[in-house]
């Protein structure tokens, strides 16, 4: 029997093409934004952000002597840049609960300035088509049951650093977590209990300034995430189309993310809801409270619905009628 010659190799360690860009992990958004604000050499330089942003954002900045610009966030999400931007060296945008509106896209594709992409809802890098530098921040502690998890992806080199260790703060959220775990299965404890430690693990983050890995528990866990990625996205999606169908559609800001993580919801008596919400035993966060700088339309109204796999089309079904009712 005659073999032809082959043209491709078989066999020996997998290749890999270099996509020219340049990883890295931390253990939150902020440590994550540092690595690239010193990556991106922003010491001093001037940045465009939007008046709907956390205010951690806003204090990394100005660690870093930032001067900060900021422009209009709609209650669609969807943004106007100033016409001029000569005197702006980086624009910061954010992809709102995973979610690529218009003018997301747009910077994406047109941008003539660097980009910081700030993605704490979300999982994977957007198509960036402009010729430009950018750098890409997600954090998985935001969306999942991790502790202290975020990516990074940039096309300029990230600097080499000594990442610390706060396995401190780790430690304590996962003692939460486990607390409340077994106060909503078991009943056992008080729901102070968890809600303390929680507060103590953001209040040892927050008095912290530096950048720092993500605990080894964090990263095995990170991995179980991506393994289990499809399933978990089939059951956000459904539960942010079921919440659609439930609510009326004034109440919510109409996303279209990937991977669904909080349906925002627009609530013009949010506080009223929120407190009858409590009531019932249902504690729904705001992303985000307006900030010392800036003001934003959004931040008196917006309440983030979860639509992770804990809850079932009962749950969300359920919620979304309480919130119609509470609204009256």
């Amino acid at each position: 029997m005659i073999f032809q010659q082959q043209t491709k190799l078989i066999g020996g360690e997998q290749e890999l093409a270099d996509d020219g860009r340049f990883y890295g992990v931390t253990n939150s958004g902020r440590s994550s934004l540092r690595w690239l604000i010193q990556s991106m050499e922003l010491k001093g330089k001037t940045v465009l952000v939007p008046d709907f942003v956390c205010q951690i954002v806003i204090d990394v900045l100005l660690e870093f002597d930032i001067k900060i610009h900021f422009y209009a966030v709609g209650d669609d999400f969807d943004f106007v840049l100033p016409n001029s931007l000569e005197d702006i060296d980086v624009i910061y945008i954010v992809k709102y609960f995973g979610h690529e509106s218009k003018s997301f896209k747009l910077a994406l594709k047109m941008s003539t300035r660097p980009l910081i992409i700030d993605d704490v809802f979300g999982t994977d890098v957007p198509n960036i088509e402009a010729p430009i530098l950018w750098g890409y921040f997600n954090s998985l502690r935001k969306i999942t049951a991790i502790s202290d998890f975020s990516q990074i992806v940039a096309n300029v080199p990230l600097v080499e650093i000594d990442r610390k260790s706060l396995s401190v703060f780790s430690s304590l959220k996962y003692q939460a977590k486990r607390v409340k775990s077994e106060f909503i299965n078991t009943c056992i404890g008080e729901q102070i209990e968890y809600l303390a430690v929680f507060e103590q693990a953001e209040n040892m983050l927050n008095s912290h300034e530096g950048i720092f890995k993500p605990e080894d528990k964090s990263v095995v866990l990170a991995g179980q995430f991506q393994r289990n990625y499809i399933d978990s996205q089939s059951i956000r999606q459904k539960n942010l189309k079921i919440a659609k169908e439930c609510l009326n559609s004034s109440q919510y800001i109409d996303i279209c993310p990937e991977f669904p993580s909080f349906l925002p919801l627009i609530l013009h008596q949010r506080d009223k809801v929120r407190r009858g919400l409590m009531d019932h035993g249902v504690f729904l966060a705001v992303h985000w409270p307006e900030t010392i700088q800036s003001e934003n339309g959004l931040s008196c109204k917006i309440l983030s619905l979860p639509l992770d796999p804990r809850y079932s089309d009962r749950d969300i079904k359920w919620v979304c009628a309480l919130i119609k009712k509470l609204e009256q």
